[in-house]
Parts: C-alpha cells; sequence; structure tokens
C-alpha cells in the first residue's frame, strides 16, 4: 500500500451551496500531511467526509487502500480523528472518556485501563481525576482530545488544529508522537493555520481555496533543501509566501493604526 488517502473527485453540498468542489489528492502511506486553505474553504467539510461524518455528493474515497463508505466500520477503527469541535463528554471524567474511547474501538479492559492511565501521565493530566471535562482548561480538553484520538494506536490520524491553547512541552511531546507514527509507515493527516508549523513538521502539502478546489499540491522539502519553492516561475521562499499567492489572501491594511 503506497496511499493512505486517495480521492477522487469530491464534492459536498450544503443544499444549493457547494463547499468542496472536485476535490483529488493522494496522501501517501508514512506521510505528515498539511491540509491548508482560508477560513470557509471547505477542509473541516473535507475532513468530515473522508472521516464518515459527512456523506459527499459524488466523488470516490479510498483509506488505507479500501474503498471507504458510511459503513466502513472496520476501516473506522483503524483512523483517530480530533475534530474541531474536540468531541469530549462534557460530563465524565478524563479517564471516564478516554476508556471509553477505547473499549468503543475494540480494545479489551486490562488494554485500556493499561493505556488510559500512561496517557493521562504522558499529557501531564495524572492529577485530574476529581475534575469533569467541563471544569478543564482549553488546553486540557485539547490534550484530551489527542489522547483520545491516539488511543488505540490508529494507522491514520486526522487532526484539526491540534496544537492551538497547548503550551510549548505538550506541542513538543506531540509533534514527538507524531513523528513516531509515520515513522511507522502510518500517516498524519494535519490542519491548521499556523504555517510555520506545517512548513516545519509536515513533508507533503495540500492547499485549497473556497469552494474547496485544490490549488497545488507538493512536497515542500525544497525549503529546506534548496530555500525555495518554484511554482508559477517564481520562487517562494516561505510557504506563507507560496500560501497567499495562490489563495489570492492578502494583507488588510488599516492607515490609522
Amino acid at each position: 500500500m503506497t496511499s493512505a488517502i486517495q480521492v477522487d473527485n469530491l464534492t459536498k453540498k450544503y443544499g444549493e451551496t457547494v463547499a468542496v468542489e472536485n476535490l483529488s489528492l493522494t496522501v501517501p502511506a508514512g506521510t505528515m500531511f498539511g491540509f491548508l486553505g482560508p477560513n470557509g474553504s471547505g477542509k473541516s467539510t473535507t475532513i468530515g467526509c473522508l472521516t464518515g461524518l459527512l456523506d459527499p455528493n459524488a466523488g470516490e474515497i479510498r483509506i488505507l487502500g479500501e474503498p471507504f463508505h458510511d459503513g466502513a466500520v472496520a476501516l473506522k477503527r483503524r483512523m483517530g480523528v480530533m475534530p474541531e469541535s474536540l468531541g469530549l463528554f462534557d460530563a465524565l471524567y478524563a479517564h471516564e472518556f478516554l476508556f471509553f474511547q477505547a473499549r468503543m474501538f475494540g480494545l479489551d479492559e486490562e488494554t485500556a485501563r493499561r493505556r488510559v492511565s500512561e496517557l493521562l501521565d504522558a499529557m501531564e493530566l495524572g492529577g485530574t481525576g476529581k475534575k469533569r471535562l467541563s471544569e478543564f482548561s482549553a488546553g486540557m480538553r485539547k490534550r484530551v482530545a489527542f489522547a483520545a484520538a491516539v488511543i488505540h494506536g490508529p494507522d491514520l490520524l486526522f487532526l484539526d488544529e491540534p496544537f492551538e491553547s497547548i503550551d510549548p512541552a505538550g506541542v513538543a511531546s506531540i509533534k514527538q508522537w507524531l513523528h513516531k507514527i509515520t515513522g511507522q509507515g502510518r500517516a498524519v493527516f494535519l490542519t491548521t493555520h499556523v504555517l510555520e508549523t506545517v512548513e516545519r513538521l509536515c513533508s507533503q502539502v495540500a492547499i485549497i481555496t473556497k469552494p474547496g478546489k485544490l490549488v497545488w499540491q507538493g512536497d515542500i522539502s525544497a525549503l529546506d533543501r534548496d530555500g525555495a519553492i518554484s511554482h508559477d516561475g517564481r520562487e517562494f521562499r516561505t510557504l506563507e509566501q507560496l500560501f497567499l499567492h495562490l489563495t489570492g489572501e492578502r494583507y488588510a491594511q488599516l492607515e490609522w493604526l
């Protein structure tokens, strides 16, 4: 298997509004893949289609080499998802939520309890046993959501803004674990607005514009190797420069500021 994700002509509409239009992309196995676009460009909608949370109107999706559809339960168990909304059950304690997540993905009770304990310690949440998730800070909630996404050892991991609100030590730990995941031949599909993070972390990047149209996909290792990415006869020395060029985004000017 060479592709963790293969998408061909994916389209998703909400009524007459097109959110994703004829999107095709390939995510190689063992890749940290950055999926970028402006606000409202269809990133979260695309992730929803790729994880079974949304039904596309058209197109074909293959996950881990197999056709993906709403009833593909076995494939869904091989995926981990950290959505933008986090998807936590606020009335539960962290250990309860993680144990539920582990059992839902088929881990036996002993393994589930061991991994819950290990993850709580690794995420520096071991002393939160008397606090419900509703009482957690934004950074603590993000840590729990990440732990829930990886507790079953997925072959494909989807992360929507994974580093927001997490302190530098936590971010460093998560990055280390992500490198371990891709080093084992598994794939990480990452979306964020922090382009510097993508530039340092990812090897492959796709950029979309409204409404969910792919405008570029490629290897950004040239930034480290050659100091620039060549495109349209121009050289871009940062991912930000390339992103702004492709999406047509411009810095807003405030003369009074």
